[in-house]
């Protein structure tokens, strides 16, 4: 016979047995929450560590406070300053990364600083622009973004700046220190130029302060760099105040002058108009733009060789005629005639490019989508471009004159509506 009250026993200690495991389940999961938010927490002091002696420090100020807690971060560093005695072109390459994207340009968050001695030539296009921060004369840079892997983008920046005293790098002694900082971007809130107003003050600050450390570090003679906006500087002449389309056979009509260049700078300079009326249309073969660039030392070389890389520099070797009847085809850009000269400046030898952009009326030509430039058409329009660079070149408050040019020589004429063989 069975003892009395076993049931209720049994049924006890499986209630008891039940709440055990339910406590032991709550208190796993519990130890495990707490274990992972300990592991985040981990990680994220070590990602800030990394931020804070990495890159020399470089990029705390801008990377500290969004540094993530879901991935550790990977060190990527070199350069003479970094590493003394390290077989470098770069006086700086340094890269912080997060994710597991696969590699460092793949990682989910990244950031780079670089800094190099430019010896001899640089593209003008990715230093020349609005930079968002007031720079000296000797100093050019813009800020833009660029894409990534993802789809996502990165906010960038460049600083071209002269070093008095020379930089040495592994190679010869220069003094051009280029500099270039790569951030992560959120294009929410883009501004006209494709990053959000923050960011792009970030960026351009980075930059200078990088900019500034390599200066200090190398002791190259250069100003020291804002790193804050500062009031607009004081009304200055206008560079592009002699560009008027009086004297170049436009249509007549208002013009428009967007992107023009309001401050000095002695490395680099540019003016353009367009005819912009909302009255009519510009009339066949006449001019309905002009426009004038000038670079000197390591940008003057860097771009007459991208214009010559797409056969757009004259060639000593095939003249411009003006003596036959040329075919001009649709092709829906705008075709230009430029018209190159070079001289000695402040900043060193600079190439000077000029140009006139015709109406084409395919309509009026005899066949469709052609017209045909004859000799008296070519000539109207090679003095149409030789007004623009003589007024270029003597205007007293334009680029030429304030960079001190001299020995200025034609050095060719550039249509390019004229096929090459």
């Amino acid at each position: 016979m069975p003892e009395k009250g076993t049931p209720r026993t049994r049924r006890r200690t499986w209630l008891v047995a039940a709440l055990a495991v339910t406590l032991l389940a709550a208190s796993a999961v519990t130890w495990f929450a707490v274990a992972r938010a300990e592991e985040r927490e981990d990680r994220l002091d070590a990602n800030r560590e990394l931020v804070t002696h990495g890159c020399a420090g470089l990029l705390r100020e801008e990377m500290y406070a969004s540094v993530p807690d879901d991935a550790r971060g990977v060190l990527d560093a070199y350069g003479t300053l970094l590493r003394p005695g390290q077989e470098s072109r770069a006086l700086l390459d340094c890269t912080l990364a997060w994710g597991d994207g696969g590699g460092r340009a793949e990682a989910d968050v990244r950031a780079r600083v670089r800094a190099e001695a430019v010896p001899d030539r640089t593209s003008p296009g990715s230093v020349t622009g609005d930079f968002g921060l007031p720079l000296p004369a000797g100093a050019t840079g813009s800020v833009g973004t660029a894409d990534r892997w993802d789809g996502g983008a990165v906010a960038t920046a460049a600083l071209l700046v002269d070093c008095p005293a020379g930089l040495h790098g592994r190679g010869r002694t220069t003094r051009d220190l280029l500099v270039s900082v790569d951030l992560p971007s959120d294009t929410e809130g883009a501004d006209v130029h494709g990053i959000p107003k923050a960011e792009r003050l970030a960026v351009a600050r980075t930059a200078a302060k990088v900019t500034n450390w390599v200066s200090r570090k190398e002791g190259c003679g250069s100003e020291p760099l804002p790193t804050e906006p500062a009031a607009a500087p004081a009304k200055t002449p206008e560079l592009c105040a002699w560009l008027n389309p009086k004297g170049l056979g436009s249509t007549p009509g208002d013009w428009s002058y967007d992107g023009n260049d309001n401050t000095y700078n002695r490395r680099a300079g540019a003016c353009g108009g367009r005819w912009d009326d909302t009255a009519g249309s510009p009339g066949h073969l006449t001019v309905r733009a002009a426009g004038a660039e000038s670079w000197s030392g390591v940008l003057a070389a860097g771009a007459y060789e991208e214009y010559a890389d797409k056969a757009l520099v004259p060639d000593p070797a095939v003249p411009a005629p003006h003596d036959r009847p040329l075919t001009v085809e649709r092709s829906g850009n705008d075709l230009q005639l430029a018209l190159w000269a070079r001289s000695e400046c402040v900043a060193g030898p600079a190439y000077h490019r000029v140009s006139v952009t015709p109406e084409f009326d395919f309509d009026y030509g005899h066949e469709d989508g052609k017209v045909v430039l004859e000799p008296k058409d070519q000539r109207r329009l090679s003095r149409h471009v030789r007004t623009v660079l003589d007024r270029y070149l003597s205007a007293p408050d334009g680029w030429p004159k304030r960079s001190h040019c001299r020995g200025t020589k034609i050095v060719g004429e550039v249509a390019e509506w004229r096929g090459r063989d």
